[in-house]
């Protein structure tokens, strides 16, 4: 499955964090759910590569001499997972009973109602206090950006608060929310409507890069097939991206699934690379976490090293990830026979002008091959 993420924190720190194991501590039934999550993200990235949707690469910057200066093209990102939340508890309650946890839109009135957009535990918010000893001694972020999930933003003022204290901005963006799959997503998966929240974190900007409330609610109620009240339905309503199952990204037929999880990771690196700033703080998810490292970071190691890397609730994890283009690719020149492949066929002309060098190569011109070889062709 690919090979830990490495981390530039201190010694110690790495040593602490070390002492504990996300994939570990999952339940039976989510390890499972984990690789094979991790194998549908591998192959989903595979698949955009081959259909070229992957211009830019982000990979991990390993052996990186610790204070010297980046590469342009590379940043130091500080990574954190939300503490334990209430639908943590929840689900580890309903696995221990030998139950499938289920909080749908269709039972939203029979499950406690702290599981939409749950908040941080009291364990949760100690896993914040405790990592924000660890990000005050190591992080100096110029930015920081959160998920606009409850949990996640809880977990971000916590952890980075010096920052914040320094007037480093703020963002709450969509791509690093929550991921979900399916046309029935759990509840605890959804947030509350961009409003409510800014409301309520009055430290974050949820206007530029958070969906508004756009959906109404009629067409909404009628999607819940009876299950919640309009009052209930009205916030469950309010997360355009839940209540559709879509992505803004790209269609999603049968609901949102691992490659469309991968695309909106990819689509976060693609965003934030892009910013000026070089070291960041980003408070997300496990799924995300998951889907970003598989799908969207080339793996720099072997794909032998065991079971996936989880983050466990409230870990902090400091990597260097560096841009480049995208390779050359092997046989590069074929994709000009696609066409006539699927059309009318071939015609000799059309070969010379592919290979116009290819009257002059014979069988045992073994120098052209390998200069064909080296061109991509």
């Amino acid at each position: 499955f690919g090979c830990p993420w490495p981390c530039y924190l201190q010694p110690a720190t790495c040593a602490k964090m070390a002492a504990r194991d996300g994939f570990v501590e999952s339940s039976s039934e989510d390890q499972e759910r984990i690789r094979g999550w991790a194998l549908h993200f591998a192959a989903a990235k595979q698949a955009a590569e081959y259909f070229g949707r992957r211009p830019r690469r982000f990979s991990l910057l390993l052996g990186h001499p610790e204070g010297a200066p980046l590469p342009e093209n590379a940043k130091r990102i500080h990574f954190v997972r939300h503490g334990q939340g209430a639908h943590n508890v929840w689900r580890a309650q309903e696995h221990a009973a030998g139950r499938a946890p289920h909080a749908k839109r269709g039972n939203f009135g029979d499950v406690p109602r702290g599981l939409h957009d749950p908040d941080l535990t009291d364990r949760g918010r100690e896993e914040a206090a405790a990592t924000q000893v660890l990000a005050a001694a190591a992080c100096s972020p110029q930015l920081l950006v959160t998920s606009p999930v409850r949990r996640a933003v809880q977990t971000c003022l916590t952890v980075f608060k010096a920052a914040i204290d320094r007037g480093v901005p703020l963002l709450a963006h969509e791509l690093c929310r929550e991921q979900f799959r399916g046309l029935d997503p759990s509840i605890y998966d959804a947030r509350r409507g961009r409003e409510a929240l800014s409301r309520e974190f009055p430290q974050v900007d949820f206007q530029k890069y958070v969906l508004p409330e756009t959906v109404s609610l009629n067409a909404s109620v009628s999607r819940s097939n009876g299950g919640a009240a309009a009052d209930e339905a009205a916030q469950l309503v309010a997360d355009p991206m839940w209540w559709l199952c879509g992505s803004p990204l790209g269609a999603c037929e049968g609901g949102t699934n691992e490659t469309s999880m991968m695309e909106h990771a990819y689509g976060f690196m693609c965003w934030l690379m892009s910013r000026p700033e070089g070291e960041v703080g980003v408070a997300t998810h496990s799924l995300w976490l998951l889907a970003l490292y598989y799908g969207a970071f080339d793996n720099p190691g072997s794909n032998a090293c065991g079971d996936p890397h989880v983050f466990y609730t409230g870990e902090l994890r400091t990597v260097l990830i560096l841009e480049r283009p995208a390779p050359a690719t092997s046989g590069g020149c074929l994709a000009a026979y696609g066409s006539a492949l699927l059309g009318s066929g071939l015609t000799g002309q059309e070969q010379d002008e592919v290979h116009p060098q290819k009257r002059a190569r014979t069988v045992g011109d073994r120098g052209a091959v390998l200069e064909s070889l080296s061109l991509g062709c």
